[in-house]
Formats: structure tokens, C-alpha cells, sequence
């Protein structure tokens, strides 16, 4: 039996392939919180699931979420990714390195 949030996680691919192709028709994650009748933190675990599970190619960017038109959207939000992963990773080594001073 199907739950209420993969009945929307369905939804809102089918919504973002149809209304938000290309980065230039990205949606706010509150807007689409607000269209499914959501939590803001559904949207982005339906996200999340969409992308590792389903392996869907959901973008992002600074003004939200969108269906990528071509096969370099992907890559640039992959890029951004990777920039975060080396930062986190930067600071996770500089944190352990680090003294506690009293």
C-alpha cells in the first residue's frame, strides 16, 4: 500500500518535470511546501529520495528546485556538491587537528 508522502513524492517529480524545467523555472522549497501541503522538511526529504533512490536528476540552486533541461545542469549542481564535500571535509580535518584551550 502506498503512503501519503510517496503518493507526493510522485506528485511533485511529475509536477517539477512538467512546470520547473531549467534553472531559470527553479521553485522555492516553501512554494512547493505550500502546493503539496507539506513541511518544508518533506520537500526536502522527497527531494533527497527522489535523487538517491529513484535516482532522479533533481537540481538545485539558489532559487530553489528544477528539472534540468540538459546533462550540464546536472554537472554544475554536481560541481557545487563536490566544493561543499572538500569544504566539510577541510573543516572536519581542522577540528580534529584542533586543541581545546581552558
Amino acid at each position: 500500500m502506498e503512503t501519503t508522502l510517496e503518493r507526493k513524492k510522485k506528485e511533485l517529480y511529475k509536477y517539477l518535470f512538467k512546470y520547473h524545467r531549467g534553472k531559470e523555472n527553479a521553485v522555492y522549497c516553501y512554494q512547493l511546501a505550500s502546493i503539496f501541503c507539506i513541511e518544508k522538511k518533506d520537500v526536502c526529504k522527497l527531494i533527497s529520495k527522489l535523487r538517491k533512490v529513484d535516482g532522479i536528476p533533481i537540481c538545485s540552486c539558489c532559487c530553489g528546485y528544477y528539472y534540468p533541461e540538459s546533462y550540464s545542469d546536472i554537472v554544475e549542481v554536481v560541481s557545487r556538491f563536490n566544493k561543499y564535500l572538500v569544504t566539510l571535509s577541510t573543516t572536519s580535518a581542522k577540528l580534529l587537528n584542533a586543541s581545546v584551550r581552558t
